[in-house]
């Protein structure tokens, strides 16, 4: 027996070392909740674990950018739905101004009340908005850029892809013009010149005694009712001049295209000889004249080309559609060559996943009254309002396309919300049994230990009593 070195008192404490470092580990998981404290308890499944869980959290803030996402298409949604509305009470006024027993005064109330409709559309566009980022003016929809300034491309669709699109302009659009025999003169309407005439089948009416200057006043009065200018010009309308000048009158629409006219009727022989027209006369503007350059990458060989007035409309296989509008007098010195540049830029995108290029591009198109095709509308004559219900017809149709299109990005954005929360679900699983501990396992362990160091308490106790068995040798 030895006493300078008591082995089984030492043996003991290295024991009760390791059980007390024990201890502490299960005491550490138990108070904290994990099962890797430090890189030590797991190195792999750290690094595993760590790559989780930026992934959960990424995942949880594209969750949040895709409910962000449905807030600015529901936003736009109300906007779209508030000029649907519109649009209808626009068409009951077109309806109701195709009654002929509507008299000027009647159509001027009805002309009124569709203008301010137009406003209100125009103001809808300007302060739908969210998070002070505008939705339906224009600014969410893809980019592009002319090399002429004489033409833009008001409207491209999702399905043109970017690329360089090269359009010639050969021939302008122009008004409808009609150059009277009508002068500035000191004479009256005599009650042998009494009468009425029809522009366009709107009634303007000639009394007895009107000077020419009250002649010409009516005619322009009237006729801007219906988009027509009158002006006394001699040079054919490029420049006006004042009436007592002595310059013919002539009338012209402010709008271009083929479907402007200027149709003149009138039963008074005495009338038409006093303003220099013609019953029956009628002359037309035309339409702008285009083509389009086939190019690996702009249009293809199954593109076609439509004007109408300033405004050219391209169409393609896929759904493809470009409107682009060109400035009056754009090739007044020649045909112009235009590249169109269309890029991917302008659309808002939502991030909608944890990874990059895991998002949703939303193209708003522009809806003002203008590119609805419905801020010029007139409803004066019975014809005039039945083209009218067409535009606004086509204006709702357009309306109900790009809500159908918000609606689909509704669905696949809660699609994708509803898929981000059953990955973060599983993902966070995963995790868990990767560095959650497992409370019953480890209070089982935190016990087996406490008894074991216990144990050892008592061992070393029992150990440092043994040397004291030495003193009975001595005695």
């Amino acid at each position: 027996m030895r006493v300078n070195h008591n082995s089984m008192a030492l043996n003991a404490s290295q024991h009760f070392a390791k059980i007390n470092k024990n201890i502490s580990k299960s005491m550490e998981r138990l108070s904290s909740g994990y099962r890797i404290t430090s890189p030590a308890d797991d190195a792999a499944g750290l690094a595993i674990s760590t790559k989780m869980s930026a992934q959960i959290r990424g995942l949880d803030r594209a969750s949040k950018n895709s409910n962000d996402g449905v807030s600015v298409i529901q936003s736009a949604e109300g906007g779209l739905e508030e000029i649907h509305s519109i649009l209808g009470r626009m068409r009951e006024l077109a309806v109701q101004a195709t009654n002929d027993v509507n008299n000027e005064e009647d159509r001027d109330a009805i002309q009124e009340e569709l203008n301010a409709l137009v406003e209100e559309i125009n103001q809808v566009v300007e302060t739908t908005a969210f998070n002070e980022q505008k939705l339906l003016n224009g600014d969410l929809t893809r980019r592009t850029m002319s090399s002429e300034f004489t033409m833009e491309a008001t409207y491209i669709s999702q399905e043109v892809p970017e690329g360089l699109y090269e359009i010639s302009v050969t021939a302008d659009a122009t008004q409808a013009l009609y150059t009277t025999a009508f002068a500035y003169s000191g004479a009256t309407v005599t009650a042998e010149q009494e009468g009425t005439i029809t522009v366009n089948g709107f009634l303007i009416e000639f009394k007895e005694g009107m000077t020419m200057t009250d002649v010409y006043e009516s005619l322009q009065t009237h006729l801007s009712k219906i988009g027509i200018d009158v002006m006394a010009s001699a040079d054919g309308g490029v420049t006006k001049e004042e009436f007592s000048s002595g310059s013919p009158v002539i009338f012209k629409s402010r709008e271009y295209g083929s479907d402007q006219r200027i149709e003149i009727g009138v039963t008074n022989d005495e009338l038409a000889a006093l303003l220099g027209i013609g019953d029956g006369d009628v002359v037309y503007g035309t339409d702008c004249e285009a083509s389009l350059t086939v190019t690996d990458e702009g249009f293809t060989s199954t593109a076609s080309l439509t004007t109408s007035g300033n405004d050219i409309s391209i169409v393609d296989r896929n759904g493809f559609e470009m409107e682009v509008t060109v400035e009056p007098g754009a090739a007044a010195g020649g045909a112009v060559e235009t590249t169109i540049e269309v890029f991917s830029a302008g659309t808002m995108i939502v991030q909608t996943g944890a990874n990059s290029g895991e998002q949703l591009e939303i193209d708003i198109p522009d809806v003002n009254a203008d590119e609805l095709g419905v801020s010029n509308l007139i409803l004066y004559t019975h014809e005039y309002a039945s083209d009218a219900i067409e535009a606004i017809d086509a204006a709702v149709i357009k309306v109900s396309n790009i809500r159908s299109q918000l609606g689909a990005y509704q669905n696949r954005l809660e699609d994708v919300y509803d898929n981000l929360e059953v990955q973060e679900e599983s993902i966070t699983a995963a995790y868990s049994r990767i560095m959650d501990t497992d409370m019953a396992e480890e209070m089982t362990n935190y016990t087996q230990q406490d008894v074991l160091s216990q144990a050892a308490i008592s061992m070393m106790t029992k150990s440092n009593e043994r040397p004291e068995s030495i003193l009975q040798l001595l005695q």
